[in-house]
């Protein structure tokens, strides 16, 4: 085994690229028609105001006039230009719909329907406000736009009074939110035919204003057709895994140790713990219930409320133990990692009716974060099967509601580790989800669920581990699905997420299914995650799950040991280390996998038919791996023959770039035989906002690999792409740049970093490599340089203008003999001496 060494630090240059020219507001031309367009558009504005209640709705508001403005192709329109018509945005649908919703204090839009006239030539005015052009229709929402997912699968009865999650649409002034649920709230109460309906919880921060709402049908057809209403649906419902008994006695149980005070805790938000666990007590650091005010739906303390299963507790030995098999094995129980638990359902695992889970889920962090320094990490293994990710929809709101925390609490450095959710696969037959798998995987019915597609958040779906059921292992009808180790366990969900951004990111062991016959059997011992058991006392120390609740404790177990070692770091840097670490399984089904053909080099001389290869589909890959499977020792060291730079809490300027050193790798890095590796990690935090269809984050990055190449013909590039293009400032300068470069001095000069850049740069965490054996790789010995790029999306010049971020870069190879790490340590310390004498 090599040597453990700690990373190195990444040479920065000290040179700053030209900043990116602001985005201008579309790019489809002037209107030749723009009298008869405006005139058009002038019929529509009225249509909307004529609609226009003159007196106060039933609520006793007085509404904002709110309606979408249909964009056309390819078109956009910038917040300053909205404003200057007298409109505030609050959403932009997502680009296939090229719709924006926006509202304003006018009632009669005068300001809009001047500038409209204007447009139009109707008036003397000198101004043409041709970024008008863009706006293809005026419509008024419709109560169908305000129906969540969930209401609309399962509509309300005539008879029933429910609660339901409403959602309004936040005009910035959080006092007028509150004023309109006070008033909501008496209106409600005011029906005495129909008791029972009232506001029991609301939620209002800088961009939500959520609340919980019991009211029947009738009420809910007349708030659906409320101008300030954004949403209203059926709250979520927790999606838990059911647990199968073990009996491993242990007699001769060791002594556990409590961790050391200066160790990281992990946070299980969950059904609750049984803290009497012998394996568990010793960990815990805290438990907490957050019941309902009253006490009557969460009823008891912070045991695990999950009677027959013992969810939470089983969740949290994953969270304290990571491979509790592997414990089992070696008799050896030591806790690297604090524990802590928030209870936030009931004995039936179930949200409160009349609670808000986001208010809950934020009670519950703010509580064990502001009381436990060392509480760094949250494990939510919690989801709604029934909110399923769709591609181009916008953000789920416990989703969204993460992001805003995660981006909120930088200064503490949390790490949000959320399950993929489980999929059972519907079909007439059990037998068949054997036949189906894994195809199934990839359908739209699979596809990752709320809370998952959080962007900040490290997202976990689920591996086989490769076993066979231990009973009736010889039955011929009895058989697990996945078989192989490595292979997706057949109940995990895929992305991608939200934008199009890699889901899940990262994979662990969470089990497999066994089929026998036409019965699907789930956690059963030999193809399930051993944990330890809520009711010890009754019967054994340990249960058998299966899930991706199972799969995600156990990254956040490495994610928890990993802020023990980096107790400094950001949160940006241990999601950057966890991901470089990860790798694929070496066996991947068939269907990740694309069949290709080889010519045969002299046909003259061979009768042998052209040769069958495969590649592994990418696209396929990162849908159901992600980045793949990680380990907390390659997360934490770098080794004779891998080695790590890494730079932490860096800042860029929005809009403008960076540029990073990796120094000449030795030549037996590319002579020796064996793989080749270059990978590049790069995590950010940007404000996130679930209203925006056209990018739900605020800020974006993305980063490229230079080789063969100079510094100044890098910035040269640079330079002469954004001279060229200051008229065309929706183009993408950095693309521009890259095939300037490729034109100039060859394609050898960028490195091909996969996934591509236009697939990784849509999220918050992303990876890059490049893996090869030949010893023909173009290479001059020379520097390498990573440049990082920062761009806007919504994020407001003046509010947001910088942008945190980490970077990790590892060069590996697969001869243990090849010693890169001190190579490259004598010439970054060099590079990192010269530079501080420069300062």
């Amino acid at each position: 085994m090599s040597n453990q060494y700690e990373h190195l630090e990444l040479p920065v240059i000290n040179i700053t690229l030209p900043k990116r020219p602001k985005r201008g507001f579309g790019s489809g031309g002037k209107r030749d028609d723009r009298p008869t367009h405006g005139s058009k558009l002038l019929a529509q504005a009225s249509s909307l105001t004529s609609l226009t209640p003159k007196k106060s709705t039933p609520f006793g508001i007085n509404p904002k006039l709110i309606f979408k403005i249909k964009l056309r192709k390819n078109d956009s329109l910038e917040e300053n230009n909205l404003s200057s018509l007298g409109l505030n945005l609050l959403a932009k649908e997502p680009k296939a719909s090229q719709a924006i919703v926006v509202f304003s204090s006018d009632n009669e839009l005068k300001i809009f329907r001047e500038k409209l006239k204007s447009y139009s030539g109707l008036n003397d005015s000198n101004y043409e406000y041709g970024y008008l052009d863009a706006i293809e229709d005026i419509v008024p929402l419709e109560p169908e736009d305000r129906i969540g997912r969930l209401l609309e699968l399962k509509p309300l009865e005539n008879d029933e009074i429910v609660p339901l999650d409403l959602e309004l649409w936040h005009t910035g002034n959080t006092d007028e939110m509150r004023d309109y649920l006070r008033k909501l709230d008496e209106f409600l109460q005011s029906f005495k035919e129909y008791p029972g309906m009232k506001i029991t919880d609301q939620y209002i921060s800088e961009y939500f204003c959520t609340a919980r709402v019991k009211l029947n049908k009738k009420i809910l057809e007349l708030l659906l057709k409320e101008d300030a209403v954004k949403e209203i649906d059926r709250r979520p419902k927790p999606a838990f895994e059911s647990a199968g008994e073990i009996n491993i006695p242990i007699s001769d149980l060791p002594e556990v140790i409590s961790p050391l005070e200066s160790v990281c805790g992990v946070l299980v938000i969950d059904s609750g713990i049984q803290g009497g666990h012998p394996l568990i007590g010793v960990a815990l650091g805290d438990a907490q219930v957050f019941p309902d005010p009253g006490r009557k739906f969460i009823k008891g303390e912070e045991e695990d409320g999950d009677e027959t299963g013992g969810h939470g507790t089983g969740v949290s030995g994953i969270a304290v133990y990571g491979d509790v098999s592997a414990c089992i094995k070696k008799k050896q129980f030591q806790p690297p990692v604090w524990l802590f638990s928030a209870r936030v359902t009931n004995e039936n695992n179930e949200y409160d009716p009349d609670l808000l889970l986001d208010k809950q889920l934020e009670a519950a962090i703010n509580y064990f974060i502001g009381n436990y320094p060392n509480c760094k990490v949250i494990n939510i293994s919690l989801g709604d099967s029934n909110l399923v990710y769709r591609s181009g929809q916008k953000q789920f709101r416990l989703a969204a509601r993460i992001d805003e925390i995660a981006y909120k609490l930088q200064n503490k450095n949390i790490v949000f580790v959320i399950s993929a959710g489980n999929y059972y696969y519907d079909s007439e037959s059990k037998e068949l989800i054997r036949r189906d798998y894994p195809k199934y995987l990839l359908s739209e019915d699979a596809r990752i669920i709320d809370p998952a597609t959080s962007a900040i958040a490290l997202t976990v779906g689920s591996l086989s581990m490769g076993k066979g059921s231990t009973q009736y292992h010889e039955d011929a009808c009895r058989n697990v699905v996945a078989k192989v180790e490595g292979y997706p366990s057949p109940f995990t969900r895929s992305g991608f997420g939200v934008d199009g951004m890699i889901k899940p990111d990262l994979v662990d062991f969470g089990g497999d299914l066994v089929i026998d016959g036409n019965r699907m059997i789930d956690n059963e011992i030999g193809a399930s995650i051993i944990t330890v058991a809520k009711n010890y006392q009754a019967g054994s120390l340990f249960k058998a799950y299966c899930g991706t609740s199972f799969s995600a404790p156990r990254v956040a177990n490495i994610v928890t040991q990993l802020f023990s070692k980096y107790p400094n770091s950001s949160s940006n840097l241990i999601r950057a280390l966890i991901t470089n670490a990860a790798g694929l399984p070496t066996e991947i089904p068939g269907l990740f996998k694309i069949k290709t053909k080889t010519k045969a080099k002299n046909k003259a001389k061979s009768k042998a038919k052209n040769k069958e290869n495969t590649k592994l589909d990418m696209n396929k890959i990162l849908q159901v791996y992600g980045y793949g499977h990680t380990n907390f020792v390659q997360a934490a060291y770098s080794t004779d023959n891998d080695v790590v730079l890494l730079v932490d809490n860096e800042i860029i300027e929005v809009g403008n770039f960076k540029i990073y050193e990796i120094p000449s790798l030795p030549p037996e890095f590319l002579d020796t035989k064996g793989n080749k590796k270059i990978s590049v990690t790069l995590a950010f935090d940007p404000p996130t906002r679930h209203t925006r269809g056209d990018s739900y984050l605020g800020v974006a990055m993305e980063f490229q690999l230079f080789k063969n190449i100079d510094i100044e013909a890098i910035t040269r590039a640079f330079q002469k792409a954004q001279d060229e293009n200051k008229d065309n400032p929706n183009e993408d300068i950095a693309e521009l740049t890259m095939e300037e470069l490729k034109k100039k001095y060859g394609s050898s000069v960028i490195v091909d970093l996969q996934p591509g850049v236009n697939l990784r740069k849509k999220g918050t965490l992303q990876k890059g490599q490049i893996e090869f054996t030949s010893k023909t790789w173009k290479y001059n010995q020379k520097s390498m340089y990573l440049v990082v790029s920062c761009n806007r999306k919504w994020a407001r010049e003046g509010e947001i203008d910088t942008q945190r971020y980490a970077l990790v870069i590892s060069v590996s190879h697969s001869d243990a003999k090849v010693d890169l790490y001190n190579k490259i340590r004598l010439q970054t310390q060099t590079r990192i001496s010269e530079r501080s004498r420069v300062r």
